[in-house]
Formats: C-alpha cells, structure tokens, sequence
C-alpha cells in the first residue's frame, strides 16, 4: 500500500504531463470504443438484411440435397412441403419461431421482348413471407400480395438493365423438372432493392403456384425458418434435428452462417482494419506513456539517488516506477471506458454515422454505436497492458543509476 501511495503522488507530481498523457490514453480508447461499436453495428445490420430478405435463420432441405441437388435438382424436392411445415408447427418449442414458409427457386431468361437477360429467382408465398420483405426496399410499385397471382417484382438492377417498367408485362423462360422449355408472362407490380448489387442484378420473386405451375411440381425445394432472434439458432438447431429424427422426415438443415459467404467476407475484411486500428493506436499510447516515465526518471534522479542510498534495491526502484505505470493504465483505461460510452451515446444521440456501402453493396445506411462489453474490456486491457509494457524501460533505467552520481545530479 505504501508504494501504492507513493506511485499515485509521483503520478500527479508535475499535474499538466500526466493529463496529456491520460488524454492520449482517452483519445486511443475513445477511437476503439467508437470504432469497435460501428463495427458490431455494421455486422448487425448486414447480418439480419441477408438473413430477412435472402436466408432466414435456418433452412430444410431434402436429405442429400446439400451434396447432390446441383447435379439432379429435381430430385431432391421436399415433395409434401405442407406435411413438414405442420411438423414443425406442432414443436413445443414453435414459440421460438415468427415464420415458416416454403420456397422454389429457378433460373433462367427473361425478357421484354426487345432484351432478354438472365435471372435466378424464388417462388414464395407473400401472405407468409412478409417478415422476409422488412429490409426489402421497394423503390417502385407495390410489394406482391396473396391476391396476385400472375404478377412479380424485379431487381433494382435488372429492371434498369432490361428497360422495363412497373406495369409491363415480361416473359420469363425456364425448364421444367423433365427438361421441357417452358413460358409464362408476368406482370411486373414492383421494383425492389435489398443493397446488395449482385442480387439486385439477377432477382426476381413470384408467387410460389406460379413458379410451382411453370416448373411443372408441387413440390418445395425449401424451407425457409425465420426465428424471433438471431441469437435462438445456436440453441434451436439441435432441438430441429431432434424433430427430422423423431419423425422420420429426411430432411437436412443449413443455419444463415453456413450460406452467408458474402456476410463472412464483410466481417473479415473489417476485422482486419480493426485490427490494424489498435496497433497504430496501441502504438501512440506506448511511447505517450514512455515519454512520461522517461521524462518522470530525469527529474527524479536525486531522488532514486537518496531512496538508494537508504537501502532501497534495485527492485525496489523498479517496483515503484512499474506500479506507476500499472496505475496510470488503470486510471486512464477507466476514464477511457467512461469518455468512450459518452463519446457513442452522443453520436446515437446525434443521429449516428452515415457511411458509404459495404463492398458489393450499392445503398449507404445510417449507423449507430453500439456499446459492446468485449471492445469496452479489450480496450481497458489493452492500456494497462500498454502502459506495464512502456513502464519497463525506464524503471530499469532508474533502477541501474549509480548512487554518487544520482545525489551529486544538477
């Protein structure tokens, strides 16, 4: 406690050098308190526009389907799609689920008549899938409904690419299951972007009775699970796998995070730029420190002279000059802690960050600050940590000053 006492009023001896160096320590974990929550912020809102307008939380598929189906689509379809959807809907734990709806993909051309272009779209039912449309912009027209049967919505991209317009009608060309070229018209009722430019580029959403009438099946290739929240898979997906394996219903399951690759790449490459952030600002706030603690050894040699002409050791000095700095990352990492959380609340407060679009994304969003526990504990132990770190060489310093030559310093 004594050499507690003592580093704390050596700290706050020459007061103005100490509050230069807290600033530098505050401003460091202002920058990685703030950076650290738009991150996270950024992750959650990528995360839940792929999983409520593309994934959802988890999806069904026919047993082998996974490995199989590219070569042999037709072959692994759900082929009672409403038998499985009761199944799931008799689970006790259902209270976990908001929506669950089955969906028919396709590919193929489509075109105005004066353009014809390629396309990859789904067949769902609208009346269930409206909580998959939340962050699904509709820039023109109108979002489909149950009561429209012949009607469509297109990408923002490939609308401008084919020329068309709500309101036109447009063929769309596909194969059936046994192979057969098949037609339909649709009309387009709306134009829709999702922010995410290959998808806007290709999409198109139909009614599942059409896309099922063209391809010629009854059958599902999915099922589409979206649950209350994100964070209930980890803790749902065993409790599905139960079910598929109680009830015999061959299925097989994939979660968001195995299907986000685009979501995965956004995350690794921001982890990198984090990253790279601390460093430099880790590397500031060492020699911020270390300037201290230097500057503290020169106009403290008399002193560590006469505390080692009493009897103190070598370690004793040291000692003294490390628990300064042990303090000083204490003190400044709390105080970081605090100015950082008031730092995020004004700028939520305020109205947040509007930032440019993720890569392969095409529309900018308005972002807040999340105050994110791990970033608050990592950026206090990171300054304690710094400041030990840039404590050492000075403390040795002081440590190996000769005792007559110490007393005898001007």
């Amino acid at each position: 406690m004594k050499d507690i006492f003592l580093a704390l009023r050596n700290i706050f001896r020459n007061k103005r050098r100490t509050a230069i160096t807290f600033l530098a320590i505050i401003s460091g974990s202002i920058a990685i308190i703030v950076f650290g929550g738009y991150v996270e912020y950024s992750y959650w809102g990528l995360r839940e526009i792929v999983i409520n307008t593309q994934l959802g939380h988890i999806q069904l598929y026919k047993e082998g389907y996974m490995e199989n189906a590219a070569a042999n689509p037709g072959k692994y379809l759900i082929e009672d799609p409403a038998a499985v959807e009761q199944a799931i809907a008799d689970f006790p734990q259902v209270k976990y689920m908001r929506m669950i709806s089955n969906r028919l993909s396709f590919s193929g051309l489509v075109s105005t008549g004066d353009k014809t272009l390629a396309c990859r779209g789904i067949g769902f039912d609208p009346e269930r899938e409206e909580e998959m449309s939340y962050f699904e912009s509709i820039v023109d027209g109108v979002q489909l409904s149950s009561d429209m049967e012949d009607a469509g919505i297109i990408g923002v991209g490939l609308m401008k690419a084919l020329g068309a317009k709500v309101g036109d009608y447009v063929t769309l060309l596909t194969t059936t299951l046994d192979g057969v070229i098949n037609a339909a018209d649709f009309q387009i009722v709306g134009v829709a972007s999702t922010g995410t430019k290959e998808y806007d580029e290709v999409f198109i959403k139909l009614p599942s009775k059409f896309v099922q009438r063209i391809i010629n099946t009854q059958s599902a290739e999915k099922i589409i699970v979206l649950l209350d929240n994100t964070e209930d898979v980890d803790e749902v997906v065993p409790l599905f796998q139960d079910v598929i394996e109680d009830k015999d219903l061959g299925l097989e399951l994939q979660t968001w995070d195995k299907l986000a690759d685009f979501y995965h790449k956004v995350v690794n490459l921001y982890d990198g730029i984090f990253d790279v952030m601390k460093i430099i600002i880790g590397i500031i706030v060492f020699f911020s420190i270390a300037n201290t603690m230097s500057m503290s050894v020169f106009e403290r040699v008399k002193e560590i002279g006469t505390l080692r002409a009493i009897g103190t050791t070598r370690w004793g000095i040291t000692k003294l000059f490390l628990i300064e700095g042990v303090l000083i990352g204490i003190i400044g990492g709390i105080l970081g802690i605090i100015f950082g959380i008031i730092a995020a609340q004004l700028i939520n407060l305020s109205g947040g960050i509007e930032i440019m679009p993720p890569p392969g994304m095409t529309v900018s969003f308005i972002t807040n600050i999340l105050i994110v526990p791990e970033v608050l504990i990592y950026s206090f132990i990171l300054t304690v940590l710094v400041s030990v770190l840039s404590s050492v060489y000075p403390a040795i310093k002081a440590s190996r000053l000769k005792i007559v030559d110490a007393i005898h310093y001007v």
